[in-house]
C-alpha cells in the first residue's frame, strides 16, 4: 500500500477542493471530528498507480484544502474502434471495441464496458494491472466539497453543506446535501436528500432526489430518468425535464410550488 495524509490545522467547516482525473473519491462528514483529514492511497506498493499517490499534492490555505491527485502514467488511450451505444432504464452503457491503444499497445478482441475491459488483451509489450487511486477524506460538520474530474466518481456520507460537481464521466451518491451542483455528461446523481437548493444538469444518466426541501430546483438530463420527492418544506420553483426519459415527481402537487416538467420521449407523473 502507498499513501499520503493530511490532517488540516485550521479547526471547524472547510471547503476541500479536489482536482482527480480516475479513480474514488470518498467523503465523511463527521459531526465529531474536529479538523478535516485527507488520505490519497493506493493498494500497490510500486508502479504507475503508487507513483501517482505520491506526485500528488495536499495543500491548505485558511479553510480550504487543495487536492490535486497525480494522473496514472502508461494509462491506455484509446486511438481507434467503434462505440455502440444502448440505453437501459435510461441510461446509456457504453460498449467499445477498440484495436489500437496509445504507448505502442495494441489490443486483440477488446471489449471496454463503460470503461472497464472486460474480454481480449494487450499485445507489443504487454500492458501493467494497476490498482485503483482512491481519496478519503473525514470533513468537521458544515463543510463543503468542490471536485472536477474526468473519470472519478464521488461518494458522500454524512451531512454536506454544499457539493460542487463537474465531471465527465463519473456518478455522485450523497447522503444530505445544503447546495447541490452537478455538471456532468456520463453518469448517474443519486441524492437521499437536498435541504436548499439543487440544480442538476446531466447529458446521460438518471437524476434521483429521495426528499427534497428547498427552495429552487432544476434537474435537466438528454437520456435519463429524473426523480424526485418533495417534502413539506418544499417552496419555490422545481423544473425536471429530459429529452429521452420518464420524469416522476412526488409530493409536488401545492399551489406553492411552481412546477416544471417536459419530456420528449417519456412519461411525465405528479
Amino acid at each position: 500500500m502507498t499513501e499520503q495524509t493530511l490532517t488540516a490545522t485550521a479547526a471547524g467547516p472547510i471547503l476541500a477542493s479536489i482536482k482527480a482525473n480516475m479513480g474514488e473519491v470518498r467523503v465523511t462528514v463527521d459531526p465529531t471530528a474536529t479538523a478535516a483529514r485527507v488520505v490519497i492511497r493506493t493498494d500497490d506498493t510500486e508502479g504507475p498507480a503508487a507513483d501517482a499517490v505520491r506526485r500528488s499534492r495536499i495543500t491548505q490555505d485558511g479553510n480550504r484544502l487543495s487536492i490535486t491527485v497525480a494522473d496514472i502514467e502508461g494509462s491506455a488511450v484509446v486511438m481507434g474502434g467503434n462505440m455502440t451505444f444502448h440505453q437501459n432504464g435510461g441510461a446509456i452503457n457504453v460498449f467499445q471495441n477498440v484495436t489500437t491503444v496509445g504507448y505502442g499497445q495494441t489490443m486483440t478482441g477488446v471489449t471496454i464496458v463503460n470503461g472497464r475491459v472486460i474480454s481480449g488483451g494487450f499485445s507489443g509489450g504487454g500492458a501493467a494491472v494497476v490498482s485503483p487511486v482512491e481519496v478519503l477524506i473525514t470533513l468537521p460538520a458544515g463543510s463543503g466539497v468542490q471536485l472536477a474530474t474526468r473519470n472519478a466518481n464521488l461518494t458522500v456520507t454524512g451531512l454536506l453543506a454544499a457539493l460542487d460537481f463537474n465531471g465527465h464521466n463519473g456518478n455522485v451518491r450523497a447522503g444530505v446535501v445544503g447546495r447541490i451542483k452537478v455538471r456532468g455528461h456520463n453518469g448517474t446523481t443519486d441524492v437521499e436528500a437536498v435541504q436548499e437548493w439543487a440544480d442538476i444538469e446531466t447529458h446521460n444518466g438518471d437524476t434521483e432526489i429521495g426528499t427534497y426541501g428547498g427552495g429552487a430546483a432544476r434537474l435537466i438530463t438528454h437520456n435519463g430518468n429524473v426523480r424526485l420527492a418533495a417534502s413539506p418544506a418544499a417552496s419555490g420553483r422545481i423544473e425536471a425535464r429530459s429529452h429521452n426519459g420518464n420524469i416522476r415527481l412526488h409530493g409536488t402537487n401545492r399551489p406553492e410550488l411552481d412546477v416544471r416538467t417536459s419530456t420528449r420521449n417519456g412519461y411525465v407523473s405528479k
